[in-house]
């Protein structure tokens, strides 16, 4: 009897500490699983908006009335000046093309596009010059961010006087072969003046997106690679002032919209 007796307990000792390693494991799995991370959908990647896409609008800007007379620059008192130009010198105020098309017309997107979306600015620089007493280009439109030259092409020196309210102003002298650089953070459509020369002006446009053109006397534009959308498209002179029109336009649409300005 006792040698059964310690048989038995010799065999039933591994098998309890089997049980209550068991026992352990199984109360350890009472812990929380980690939680899952989130992943954006596929649904809700495919429904995004796009910031750019394959379509356009394109058209034409007009002028509708009698046409102004323009005003000739007199140069005279500025003989460097006056010996660069061997032609009467007209003022830009209102350049217009054989079928009283409009040159010197900002075109740009007013509204429609992402309200989330950015886009990088280009890496070439915007230009203003002053060429001949005069600025050139009479327009210029450029996007926030983007470095902006102000130069002196001249033999004499000039003075450039920005009149921006959004953006911060400045008047600073500018000898020849020198130029002065700027970036624009604020939406905004600003004079700009020479205070040596009072009949040089000119207008910077700055826009924060680059769906935007300046007309030649052509009057032609184009806005290039828009997402589909509705959108609000503006047209602004400095002497005819702004009009708005909207359009919507699908994937892969060549949309025209042409707009005419009259004198009020």
């Amino acid at each position: 009897m006792p040698a059964f007796s310690i048989q038995k307990k010799v065999y039933f000792y591994p098998f309890t500490l089997l049980y209550l390693a068991i026992y352990l494991a199984s109360c350890g799995s009472d812990k929380p699983s980690p939680p899952k991370t989130k992943t954006i959908s596929e649904k809700t990647t495919k429904s995004a908006k796009k910031t750019t896409g394959d379509a356009s609008i394109s058209g034409i800007v007009s002028f509708s009335g009698a046409v102004p007379k323009l005003k000739s620059i007199d140069m005279g008192s500025v003989v460097e000046c006056q010996e660069q130009h061997s032609s009467e010198i007209i003022s830009e105020a209102l350049v217009l093309g054989p079928n009283n098309t409009i040159g010197n017309v900002i075109v740009q997107i007013k509204t429609g596009l992402p309200t989330d979306s950015k886009y990088d600015p280009p890496s070439k620089p915007a230009v203003l010059d002053q060429i001949g007493c005069i600025y050139t280009p009479h327009i210029l439109a450029v996007q926030t961010g983007q470095i902006v030259k102000f130069k002196n092409s001249d033999k004499v020196p000039h003075n450039v006087h920005t009149l921006s309210e959004k953006n911060k102003a400045f008047n600073k002298s500018v000898n020849k072969d020198r130029e002065i650089e700027y970036i624009y953070d604020q939406e905004e459509i600003f004079f700009v003046k020479c205070d040596i020369h009072p009949w040089m002006k000119s207008y910077v446009g700055v826009v924060s997106h680059p769906f935007f053109g300046v007309t030649q006397s052509d009057g032609k534009f184009e806005i290039k690679k828009l997402p589909p959308g509705k959108y609000t498209v503006e047209v602004w002179h400095e002497r005819l002032g702004k009009k708005t029109k909207e359009i919507e336009i699908v994937e892969g649409q060549s949309a025209e919209l042409n707009f005419t300005l009259t004198k009020s």
